[in-house]
C-alpha cells in the first residue's frame, strides 16, 4: 500500500513577508485612547444605560496626560459603535479647544447621532467661538445636563450663550459659574430666562457661583450683580434650585434677594454659602421664613452670621417648610446652635442639619444626643458624631450624604489618586414608582432610616 505523500512545511517567514507586503506600521502609543480603554472607562447603570468618565486628574493619573482635541475622534467612534447606551460624557478637567469641542457638537450632540444627554466639559480651553457654535446648534441639541464652569466665556460668550437658552427646548440643568462673566453679560442671560418674555420655560437648576463681573472702569459693587438676580427671581417661573456661592455678596444684597422671593413661588433651593451677608442678611431671610415659602433647602455656610444671625434664623425657622439647612462655617458658638437645635421640633421634618465648623462644646453635644435618641434626628442627616473623652462630650465632623455635593462637584477622585480598574464600575438606577400617600402614616415618611432614605 502506497504512502500518501507528506505535505512540504512553508520555511518562510510569513510575518516578515506580511510586513513586506503592508509596510511596517508603528508600534501603538502606551497612551492612545481606544475602544478597549474607552470601554474600561464606561460605567454600567442597571437600567441597561452607560456613563463614559474620562476625568482629566484621572487620565493623567493613569497615562500621563491628558484628553485633547486629537482624542475626540475616538470617542466620537466609539458613542456611535457602543450598542450600550451612553447617557452621560464627562471630560471635565482637560485640554480640549474649540476645534475639538465643535467636532464633539457636529459628531455627538446634535439629536439622533447618540444617546449622550448629560455633557461636562467643566475647566477645559474652551472660549466664546464655542459658546457661538453651541447658540447656532441650539436647536437640534437634545442635552438635558450642561456644565460649563472654569471655561472663559470672553467679552460676547454671554450674549451667545443667552441665545442658546432661548432657543434651545431640551436644557434643565445649567453650569455656567466661574466664566468671567461682565455685567451685560449676566442681564442677557437673565433676560433669556424671563417667563414674561418668550425666554426658557425648561431651566430647573441654574449655577451662578464665582461669577463676580468684571469692569473694565470701576470697581464690583455686589448690588448690581444682586439686582438682576433679583429680577431673575421675580421673572422666572421654571427655576427651582439657585446657587450663587462665593460672589462676595453683603447684608444688603439680600435685601434684592428677598423681595424677589416674596414673589417667587417655585424656588425650593437657595444657596448663598461663602459669601459675606453676616448678621443682617440672616435677619432678613429669618423674617423671610417667618412669611411660610415654598423654600425646602437654605445654604448660608461660611457667611459669618454668628450667634445673632443664627438666633434670627431660628425665630422663623418653625414657620417655614426648610427641611435641609447648612450654617457651617459661620462663627456660631453654643448660644447660637441651642437656638438652631430649640426649633427643629416643627411640622416639616429637618432631614439634612450642617453645623460643622463653628464652635461646638458640651453643653451643644448635650442636646445633640439627647435629640439623637429621642428620634428629633438622626446620625446620617447631621454632619457631627457626639464622643465621650473623661464624662465631657465632644463633636467629631461626620459627613452626611448632604456633604458630598462639593465631592461630587468638583469631580474630585474618591481616593485621591487614580485606582487600578480591577473590574468596571456598575451603578444602581432606582426604578421610578408611583407612591400613594397615606396620611394616617405621614411620621413614617418623615422618620426614614438610613437604609430606606
Amino acid at each position: 500500500m502506497k504512502k500518501s505523500p507528506r505535505k512540504k512545511k512553508c520555511i518562510c517567514n510569513t510575518v516578515a513577508i506580511l510586513k513586506q507586503i503592508t509596510g511596517q506600521p508603528k508600534p501603538l502609543d502606551d497612551t492612545e485612547l481606544n475602544k478597549i480603554r474607552l470601554n474600561l472607562f464606561t460605567e454600567r447603570n442597571s437600567d441597561g444605560t452607560g456613563y463614559l468618565v474620562l476625568r482629566g486628574k484621572d487620565i493623567f493619573d493613569r497615562y500621563k496626560r491628558r484628553i485633547t482635541d486629537a482624542d475626540i475622534r475616538a470617542i466620537c467612534l466609539y458613542l456611535k459603535e457602543e450598542p450600550k447606551r451612553i447617557t452621560r460624557l464627562d471630560l471635565s478637567y482637560n485640554n480640549i479647544t474649540d476645534v475639538g469641542f465643535f467636532k464633539l457638537l457636529k459628531e455627538i450632540l446634535v439629536k439622533g447621532r447618540s444617546s449622550v444627554i448629560n455633557l461636562n466639559i467643566m475647566n477645559n480651553n474652551l472660549t466664546e467661538a464655542s459658546v457661538l457654535n453651541l447658540a447656532k446648534y441650539a436647536q437640534f441639541l437634545k442635552l438635558k445636563y450642561l456644565r460649563l464652569n472654569g471655561n472663559d466665556f470672553g467679552v460676547n460668550g454671554a450674549e451667545y450663550f443667552a441665545d442658546f437658552l432661548k432657543k434651545n427646548d431640551t436644557l434643565q440643568y445649567c453650569d455656567i459659574g466661574e466664566t468671567n462673566l461682565t455685567l451685560t453679560g449676566v442681564t442677557h442671560i437673565v433676560a433669556a430666562l424671563r417667563c414674561d418674555n418668550e425666554g426658557n420655560d425648561t431651566l430647573k437648576v441654574l449655577d451662578l457661583s464665582r461669577i463676580i463681573p468684571l469692569f473694565n472702569r470701576y470697581s464690583y459693587e455686589t448690588k448690581w450683580l444682586a439686582y438682576h438676580i433679583e429680577f431673575l427671581i421675580e421673572r422666572n417661573s421654571t427655576i427651582i434650585e439657585l446657587h450663587l456661592q462665593k460672589n462676595q455678596f453683603i447684608g444688603h444684597d439680600v435685601e434684592y434677594f428677598v423681595r424677589g422671593l416674596r414673589r417667587n413661588d417655585t424656588l425650593l433651593y437657595l444657596d448663598l454659602g461663602y459669601n459675606r451677608i453676616g448678621e443682617y442678611g440672616a435677619q432678613l431671610l429669618g423674617k423671610y421664613l417667618a412669611e411660610k415659602p415654598p423654600l425646602i433647602f437654605l445654604n448660608v455656610a461660611g457667611n459669618g452670621i454668628k450667634d445673632t444671625g443664627a438666633r434670627a434664623l431660628s425665630f422663623g425657622l418653625p414657620y417655614s417648610k426648610i427641611r435641609a439647612l447648612d450654617v457651617g462655617y459661620n462663627k456660631i458658638t453654643d448660644d447660637g446652635i441651642l437656638d438652631l437645635l430649640n426649633t427643629l421640633k416643627k411640622y416639616y421634618f429637618m432631614r439634612f442639619l450642617n453645623i460643622w465648623g463653628n464652635t461646638i462644646t458640651h453643653v451643644s453635644c448635650v442636646v445633640i444626643e439627647r435629640m439623637l435618641m429621642s428620634g428629633a434626628l438622626f446620625q446620617h442627616t447631621i454632619d457631627v458624631k457626639v464622643y465621650e473623652v473623661d464624662n465631657v462630650l465632644h463633636a467629631a465632623y461626620y459627613p452626611n450624604p448632604a456633604n458630598r455635593n462639593k465631592h461630587l462637584y468638583y469631580d474630585e477622585l474618591d481616593y485621591g489618586c487614580a485606582q487600578p480598574i480591577y473590574h468596571i464600575k456598575r451603578n444602581v438606577i432606582p426604578e421610578k414608582k408611583n407612591v400613594k400617600v397615606d396620611c394616617k402614616q405621614r411620621h413614617r415618611l418623615d422618620k426614614t432610616d438610613k437604609n430606606n432614605f
